[in-house]
């Protein structure tokens, strides 16, 4: 790489991984503004991007955690943001791109199409679906029904 030290490289990873200034500053030991200049150094030495996108605020990141798994409180969490902001801006993002809506549920369709073609017990379909008990079973199959006649 030729003219890069290791502590610039240390610092820009650090930085590219989130983390602010002040984490950085206390990680390697050093000033912040120290961990600055280190960071445009490494930046401008490998064309590499600086200042970085704001990742909390980037849709398709907060999308692409919970499409791997990973659960909104998890995420709220790791990125410092309310769940609400979290919900919001993956919706936000899938309707942008015109991608279906993770958060949508569809166990009581599944629960009303069950009761439909197999005439089970609300009892049965609430352990297939998923549902804590049967009367929740039965409510959430009553509202779907509710919303289909409207």
């Amino acid at each position: 790489m030729g003219g890069l030290d290791t502590l610039s490289f240390e610092a820009y990873s650090l930085y590219s991984q989130g983390m602010t200034y002040r984490e950085i500053a206390y990680a390697l030991g050093i000033k912040k503004e120290r961990v600055k200049y280190q960071v445009v150094k490494y930046a401008r030495k490998t064309s590499s991007p600086y200042p970085l996108p704001a990742r909390k605020y980037n849709g398709d990141y907060l999308h692409a955690l919970f499409l791997n798994g990973m659960s909104v409180r998890d995420i709220s969490q790791l990125m410092g943001l309310h769940k609400d902001k979290v919900y919001y801006r993956i919706r936000r993002y899938c309707e942008d791109k015109s991608l279906p809506n993770p958060f949508i549920n569809k166990r009581a369709e599944f629960a009303h199409r069950l009761r439909k073609e197999t005439d089970w017990s609300y009892e049965k379909i609430a352990k297939v679906a998923g549902f804590t008990d049967r009367s929740n079973c039965y409510r959430a199959v009553k509202r779907y029904r509710e919303r289909l006649k409207e």
